[in-house]
């Protein structure tokens, strides 16, 4: 008896559910979809490791951030829930008055929350399962995949986890349901619909001074953030601008809408026509009564549309151009010698032959044999790695030495004299010149297929492919600025070059100076060692089994070398214990890293499917989550002011009059915190842009546009449908009473 009358209950309220159940089925088909890419690898054909790693830990990450989906779906389950009872109050009163248990009642309650749990578990994955489908598609593209064969893809580790976590949701709403129930008074109960809810301040002067300090709040918020940049998250003013942003924004909520009240009130002719009045208070109720609410749907919106906007950008930035980065098969790198760590980012050697000395008396073993090859890696590879010649089709090798005594300072301190540009790096001013030879450079020019440069002896050029500095590289080139190294006065060429001098993930040859061959002569005659070197490598057979044959090769030299006594034991120590974990030693000549350009490709192709689709996943669960609470919240507020409505319409208000009101508290009711939200998320934006994507070269107008669109289109349809659906329920009501009169 008590479940059917629990399914005559769901069905009867099928109006009431309808927006709470069409959010848990796009919950959970999400939640289904996005928690299933690992196993969409069998659509694709992937022999790199580099690719196969990408979908684990991108399904891995997906996992990760479900567990903060899940406690959002949660927290919205159980508010929906809180409201749906609260609109039944009536309802469960009269139970109670015709004999029913509270016991039975709670039953009923139970019954009913398995019921639409249970109905929107297997219709939202139902949607989960063929949204997942769609997806596959999504990440051919995103990674840049074929899909060679396509055939229906299910995961049972989606499946369970969705289960589950939806499961442990609905057992925490129903258990909080009954509680509810089981404290409600009969009084209440019958009550509920002729209780009006009370504004927590009345005193005009206190809107007006918590109006005041929440946009004190606010405005110091926001010079804190610009003052910040946004460059470093761990900086006090970052968490200063946070906490304030936050406290500003909670009271706003709480005073603006009393406040325009008071104002509008003062003001006979715009307020006291048609139903203003009436409209007016309504808004001012719900805001004061519900404004922590939308104060938390504020902040949602706000990190939705930031996570998305942001999230798509810093894809951009990760992943541009990769083909233009990663030009060459591999990169060998050699950190030749650092005297401390800070030289890896901050050249500091005050003589020229400081670090050679430093290197043959710290690493005696590694300096003897580097030495004995003239720092020559490529020459080295050709002779002790077998298969070189099979593996390598051609190579170049470029050494970059420093030139102690003359840093950056000179040339960036110029540059911004003259148009106001600062440094791409703090610590580049300081920082000991680095120049690498002519031949050397050309050399690794022809190997990607560019023409060779020419330098007279009283010449330079400036290299940089950096987004970042690439005005400060055009600026020093057009106006033939000079260096003094050794002496000599070098004048840079007018024309800055581009050329890409390492395997990478992004473009990385900033402001790199290049210089005649006699000058790196000068410099190793003067006891000059590189200070780090690159040998870029093309391969007869591009690919994963060529890198791991090189790989290979190159372990062996080591084994070789340490066979031979080439090294003392401490390091043949180290080399043992780095190629038990395949990776080369660290700090040793002449490999101390090798860069793939296959796995360069499969990670910037991971990293764009990942971030896009955790930007996605986020964004889209806190817009729905934000718009479903809104469309709940006012479903509910326009039941309990069925009454009110029904008072307008036997005083003569007309159908037209009440849906204008309707419609204006809907968009007020959702336009309010969607127009805090969108200003925070703005002058965010703004600050990302202008601090880090323009001076990386990338656009934020297409994740921004994006973000608007998936606004418009989830937020814009829940208002929509909230207002029809209120507009249908009043409308309903008159009609009903219409008839009874």
């Amino acid at each position: 008896m008590l479940l059917k009358l629990a399914v005559r209950n769901v069905r009867r309220s099928a109006r009431d559910y309808a927006i709470y159940f069409v959010t848990i089925v796009a919950g959970v088909a999400v939640f289904y979809a996005f928690n299933s890419i690992e196993s969409q690898q069998v659509l694709f054909d992937i022999e790199a490791t580099a690719s196969a790693e990408m979908f684990r830990m991108t399904s891995n990450f997906m996992t990760m951030f479900s567990v903060l989906i899940a406690f959002v779906l949660g927290f919205l389950v159980v508010y929906a829930n809180r409201f749906l009872i609260r609109r039944r109050k009536r309802e469960f009163g009269t139970y109670l008055l015709l004999g029913m248990s509270s016991a039975s009642t709670s039953a009923i309650v139970l019954a009913e929350t398995a019921l639409v749990g249970l109905a929107s578990l297997a219709v939202g994955l139902a949607f989960g399962i063929a949204f997942s489908q769609l997806l596959s598609f999504a990440t051919a593209q995103l990674f840049g995949l074929i899909m060679s064969e396509y055939h229906f893809v299910f995961s049972e580790r989606a499946l369970v986890s969705t289960l589950a976590c939806f499961g442990i949701i609905y057992a925490i709403a129903a258990l909080l349901n009954l509680v509810s129930v089981n404290r409600f008074k009969l009084i209440d109960l019958l009550s509920a619909d002729i209780r009006n809810e009370k504004a927590l301040v009345r005193n005009p002067a206190l809107y007006l001074a918590g109006l005041s300090a929440a946009i004190g709040l606010l405005v110091y918020a926001y010079l804190q953030l610009g003052e910040s940049e946004l460059i470093m998250l761990d900086d006090p003013r970052f968490l200063r601008a946070t906490l304030c942003m936050m406290a500003g924004s909670l009271m706003l909520f709480g005073s603006l809408a009393g406040f325009a009240v008071n104002a509008l009130a003062r003001a006979d002719g715009a307020y006291l026509k048609g139903l203003r009045p009436f409209t007016a208070n309504q808004i001012a109720s719900k805001v004061n009564t519900a404004f922590l609410s939308m104060w938390a749907v504020c902040m949602m919106l706000f990190f939705s549309i930031t996570v998305f906007s942001v999230g798509m950008g810093v894809c951009d930035i990760l992943t541009d151009d990769v083909e233009g980065a990663a030009p060459y098969d591999a990169t060998l790198r050699s950190d030749v010698y650092y005297e401390n760590a800070l030289d890896v980012e901050k050249p500091s050697s005050e003589a020229i032959d400081e670090r050679r000395n430093a290197f043959a008396e710290s690493q005696p073993a590694v300096f003897t044999l580097a030495e004995s090859w003239d720092y020559d890696i490529l020459a080295k590879l050709e002779a002790d790695v077998a298969g070189w010649n099979e593996t390598v089709k051609s190579a170049a090798q470029l050494d970059y030495y420093e030139i102690p005594g003359v840093t950056y300072g000179p040339l960036l301190a110029s540059v911004e004299s003259r148009t106001g540009m600062q440094g791409a790096d703090e610590s580049l001013a300081e920082s000991n010149l680095v120049v690498l030879s002519l031949s050397q450079f050309n050399a690794t020019r022809a190997l990607i297929g560019q023409a060779p440069i020419e330098l007279g002896e009283g010449e330079c050029a400036v290299n940089n492919t950096v987004s970042m500095s690439e005005g400060i590289a055009l600026e020093i080139a057009q106006s033939r600025q000079s260096v003094d190294i050794l002496g000599r006065r070098l004048i840079m060429q007018e024309r800055a070059l581009e050329t890409q001098t390492q395997t990478s993930a992004i473009a990385a040859a900033g402001l790199e100076i290049i210089v005649p061959d006699s000058v790196v002569e000068e410099l190793k005659s003067l006891g000059a060692i590189p200070l780090y070197s690159y040998v870029n490598a093309m391969y007869h057979k591009p690919g994963e089994a060529s890198d791991a044959m090189l790989r290979e090769g190159i372990a062996r030299m080591y084994e070789a070398d340490a066979q031979a006594g080439l090294y003392d034991a401490e390091w043949v120590e180290q080399i043992d214990a780095a190629l038990d974990a395949e990776q080369f030693p660290i700090s040793i000549w002449p490999v101390t890293q090798m860069i793939e350009r296959s796995q360069m490709l499969a990670q910037a192709g991971g990293l764009r499917m990942l971030i896009t689709y955790l930007a996605i996943y986020i964004g889209l669960v806190l817009l729905v989550a934000t718009a479903a609470i809104l469309a709940i919240q006012q479903l509910s507020e326009t039941a309990d002011s069925l009454p009110r409505y029904r008072t307008l319409a036997h005083l003569g208000c007309d159908t037209r009059m009440i849906d204008r009101s309707v419609l204006a508290q809907t968009l007020m009711y959702f336009l309010l915190p969607l127009a805090v939200a969108v200003c925070h998320a703005g002058y965010v934006i703004y600050l990302l842009t202008s601090n880090l994507f323009e001076p990386m070269g990338i656009s934020a107008a297409g994740p921004v546009l994006m973000a608007a669109a998936l606004v418009v289109a989830v937020y814009g349809g829940y208002l929509l449908v909230t207002f029809l659906a209120s507009r249908s329920m009043i409308q309903s009501h008159l009609r009903r009473g219409a008839r009874y009169a």
